[in-house]
């Protein structure tokens, strides 16, 4: 049998946020996210046991994963408990994509609770990091309309770094107006074959806004990961499409020094 040509191994990449009123205790704390792994035929499993080890030599305080773990079977939850097995840190905050529910929402959901990772479908979570107080928000799939953006900030506590999880990043600006500081999602694969000239015009007529990497949305920051795995083709290319672990340092905001 031939033998599956090796893909390149998903990079870690660094990411200093710095975020207003953030608790001095939470100066430092860091964020590993993962997204769109996509077990099954197209992603192979050392290229998504590289990037499980990849997030835990980061030696996270938080691992947040960020939806699209599977494709269409509920034959590939099986594949997800044994290559998404052994992430590292103190908390692990869950949310899922659409083809997730479209393999089943509820069979992902339940193997993420026999993993002990904690899965929000429209709800939140104040985790207690370094003694501070963290707010997680995990907003539903939009793209299957499982969200309820009001009902996952319900109450929420204002007064509280806010960091939200969205699978896809257009509902961003609704999030925003919700309070969170740092929205993070993924789906996009940041386009997977990206064509400059191209593939920013189809992303526009699609109505959509975000591709990969940082926006400002009015208060909020948001970062779209281009995610881990491989749907349709095992193949990425162009800016902003390479697999990635991204991880976030929260910094506090200092005053910029006049002069």
């Amino acid at each position: 049998m031939p033998q599956l040509r090796r893909v390149p191994r998903a990079v870690l990449t660094h990411h200093e946020v710095d975020l207003p009123e953030l608790d001095e205790r939470l100066d430092g704390v860091r964020i590993a996210h993962l997204s769109d792994v996509h077990v099954g035929r197209v992603t192979p499993r050392e290229h998504i046991r590289d990037a499980v080890a990849l997030a835990n030599s980061t030696n996270p305080d938080v691992i947040v994963m960020t939806g699209d773990y599977v494709n269409w079977k509920r034959s590939e939850i099986v594949l997800m408990e044994e290559q998404l097995a052994g992430l590292r840190a103190k908390h692990i905050a869950v949310i899922l994509g659409n083809h997730d529910y479209f393999a089943s929402g509820r069979g992902v959901s339940k193997a993420f609770g026999r993993m002990g990772y904690g899965v929000l479908r429209n709800q939140h979570t104040q985790l207690d990091v370094n003694g501070a107080r963290l707010n997680i928000v995990g907003v539903d799939d939009p793209v299957t309309r499982h969200h309820d953006i009001e009902r996952a900030f319900e109450n929420v506590q204002t007064d509280t770094t806010t960091i939200a999880l969205c699978h896809c990043p257009e509902k961003a600006g609704r999030i925003a107006k919700r309070g969170a500081q740092l929205i993070l999602s993924g789906h996009t694969h940041g386009g997977q074959i990206y064509v400059k000239g191209v593939t920013d015009r189809v992303i526009k007529r699609m109505g959509r806004k975000y591709r990969s990497g940082f926006y400002e949305v009015d208060d909020a920051r948001l970062y779209v990961s281009a995610g881990v795995g491989f749907t349709g083709v095992r193949f990425r290319a162009g800016h902003g499409t390479k697999a990635e672990i991204p991880l976030y340092t929260l910094r506090v905001r200092r005053p910029v020094a006049d002069g």
